[in-house]
């Protein structure tokens, strides 16, 4: 079909544009459009880098698929955004010449300048708002947006708003007549956003792969074991020393694990690096004498994978023991989970070390202690995972309410809990934390029955209290010997 001579004018008394300036104006639209392409393409790459980046070199990896939805969600944006540049310069002449038609045009115009500026305001508000509650969550927001679905809905409600309120005021002014030019500019946005999309201006693969390559979590097998209570770290938890002990993926499970450790210094620079399993003893040796005065006493905190035998585990215990470091938190992951496992990152099950791992006296003191004590239990954990209290077998299930049973029936109770060295991390894990839980839950009974309060909502001194009255006793006894 030929069109006629100025078709799109509804009226004959509009001036033309002219080729020139219709030639400028495409020109100046596309090299808007490109602009503005690799501007929200650099935002989602430094987003991802500089707020999406836990301290652990973990990064929100998006897989091509997205990669490539959002390339392209952001060049329907940009070519929109340059189309209303390109009307903006064309329909923008002097009032003289547009007679008694210049306030439609003149509403033509502002419409576009209008719909540039406002959707800048609201993009970079909105953009602010999400970075804000995503970063909150200390580190664990890029295992929150994992889960959001239904994300492509919204960038396509936003495109099909920006291409309808940028057709608004000319359909208005051109009546019916604009329909034919509306489908040709979807069709040739279409095209042409397409074709950025393409352009991939940062290799983001490479990105991903520099990072994670830092990251112990991918370059090893790290998967923490369930704890029936913990707790939430804060940042300053992480201060003295944290200790990574990971299965090499290259070996066969059960070989001797690889321990990272990072730590701060007197010079309160942070130090990761790849410590030999049999140097640890030298190496903790050598890390306590540069050590700050004023985290000495701070916990350590260990991230063990669950397979991890606890032979090794306990030779890293009495080397920290040794040097006075009894405060431990075990990193855990808590038994129901909403998002991936590393959004626990921060969860720990605290425990303190005996003095008697380090301290042949402390050890006689506490024989003396358990030989003149009335109720002695003795635990031991089976090769196959049975639980045996005093010879009788407990099921797994049932272990929480049976030790809370014992501690209400004998509160001056003690527990000596045999740990082979082939028995597994995860294991031991499971058995202290459900020990701890039946002891809180024997705690906050007794507070809301004493102080009419929960436990953990108790002052200082009243918390002292109940603690004494329902305290940990279980004496850690580790058996065997490594090969």
């Amino acid at each position: 079909m030929v069109l006629k001579h100025k078709y799109l004018h509804a009226y004959v008394n509009l001036p033309a544009v002219p080729r020139g300036r219709l030639i400028t104006g495409i020109l100046i639209g596309l090299l808007f459009a490109f602009c503005f392409y690799a501007f929200l393409y650099v935002c989602r790459e430094a987003l991802r880098v500089l707020f999406f980046m836990t301290d652990d070199y973990d990064v929100l990896v998006l897989s091509d698929s997205t990669v490539n939805f959002l390339n392209y969600a952001f060049a329907c944006i940009a070519t929109i955004l340059g189309q209303s540049l390109c009307f903006t310069y064309w329909f923008e002449v002097p009032f003289r010449k547009l007679g008694k038609y210049a306030p439609q045009m003149r509403a033509v115009i502002n419409d576009q300048r209008s719909m540039n500026s406002y959707f800048l305001s609201w993009f970079s508000r909105l953009a602010y708002v999400f970075v804000l509650l995503i970063g909150s969550m200390m580190g664990g927001g890029i295992y929150v947006i994992r889960t959001f679905s239904g994300y492509q809905y919204v960038f396509i409600l936003i495109i099909v708003a920006l291409f309808c309120h940028s057709w608004m005021n000319i359909r208005r002014l051109f009546n019916g007549k604009s329909f034919r030019w509306m489908l040709l500019s979807f069709i040739l946005l279409s095209v042409l956003s397409l074709g950025l999309s393409r352009i991939n201006l940062i290799d983001y693969k490479t990105i991903n792969q520099i990072i994670l390559s830092k990251n112990i979590n991918y370059s090893y097998r790290l998967q923490l074991p369930e704890a029936a209570c913990f707790e939430r770290m804060n940042s300053e938890s992480r201060r003295c020393a944290t200790l990574w002990i990971a299965e090499d993926k290259n070996n066969p499970a059960g070989g001797e694990p690889v321990v990272f450790i990072k730590h701060a210094g007197k010079l309160e620079t942070c130090q990761s690096e790849q410590i030999p399993f049999d140097s640890l003893k030298e190496y903790f040796a050598c890390w306590n004498q540069h050590i700050l005065e004023d985290i000495l006493y701070d916990p350590c905190v260990i991230y063990a994978h669950r397979n991890i035998k606890m032979g090794y585990i306990n030779k890293i215990k009495r080397s920290l023991a040794e040097l006075g470091v009894n405060r431990i938190q075990y990193a855990v992951l808590p038994p129901m989970r909403e998002y991936d496992d590393r959004y626990y990152t921060y969860s720990a099950f605290p425990l303190v070390t005996g003095r008697y791992f380090a301290d042949a006296d402390a050890w006689q003191e506490l024989q003396e202690e358990l030989n003149s004590a009335k109720d002695v239990s003795e635990l031991h954990i089976s090769e196959t995972g049975e639980i045996l209290l005093d010879n009788i077998k407990i099921e797994p299930n049932d272990f929480r309410n049976f030790i809370r049973q014992m501690i209400q029936v004998t509160p001056d109770y003690h527990i000596k809990y045999y740990i082979s060295d082939n028995s597994s991390y995860a294991t031991y894990i499971s058995i202290v934390s459900n020990i701890m839980q039946g002891i809180y839950q024997i705690r906050n009974n007794y507070s809301l029955a004493t102080y009419q309060q929960k436990y953990e909502e108790l002052k200082w001194e009243e918390e002292k209290v109940v603690r004494k009255k329902y305290p940990y006793r279980v004496i850690e006894v580790p058996t065997g010997v490594l090969p």
